[in-house]
């Protein structure tokens, strides 16, 4: 009973660090499925505190990924370089570097979320536990162009995702 006692006291301070992820308290802007062709690739959530967002100023706010299927962090990285190529951005090595360092492969139901604070700092998880953060506001607006910028190569998504329609 005792390790039982002792065991609970452990679990239940990382349940309330779970209950306080910075974006658990925001209103939901939209969601959208991913598919490519018939095969679902992910689910997106965005989430702000007002419920409204306003591209590249609203922070902070929160893009979530719930993955439908597995992927390494090299295909992760492989796919944000095809992204920013078509919205015509100039990648950085720190950039790529950067990822590389916060990004892990994904499994299937894995959840990862990007944090942006009121610095527009990108702060990373995965399934809510941190993975790191890149401090560079620059990087964070051409990484969330991905998903949210006029110029995204899924309009449909993204107007999901911010709660509006075509």
């Amino acid at each position: 009973m005792k390790k039982l006692s002792l065991l609970l006291c452990f679990l239940f301070p990382l349940n309330a660090l779970a209950d306080n992820l910075p974006w658990q308290k925001f209103e939901l802007v939209g969601q959208a499925e991913l598919r490519f062709f018939v095969w679902p690739v992910y689910e997106a959530r965005l989430y702000s505190d007002s419920g409204a967002y306003e591209f590249p100023h609203t922070a902070p706010f929160a893009l979530v990924l719930e993955y439908k299927r597995q992927f390494t962090k090299e295909q992760l990285i492989s796919e944000t370089q095809k992204q920013w190529q078509i919205l015509g951005i100039e990648q950085t090595r720190e950039w790529l570097e950067s990822l590389a360092r916060v990004l892990r492969d994904v499994e299937k139901s894995d959840v990862i979320t990007l944090y942006v604070d009121n610095k527009a700092n990108s702060v990373f998880y995965l399934n809510d536990t941190l993975l790191g953060s890149i401090n560079d506001p620059a990087f964070t607006e051409q990484f969330i162009a991905i998903w949210l910028s006029d110029k995204t190569s899924r309009p449909e998504f993204r107007a999901d995702l911010l709660g509006s329609s075509l």
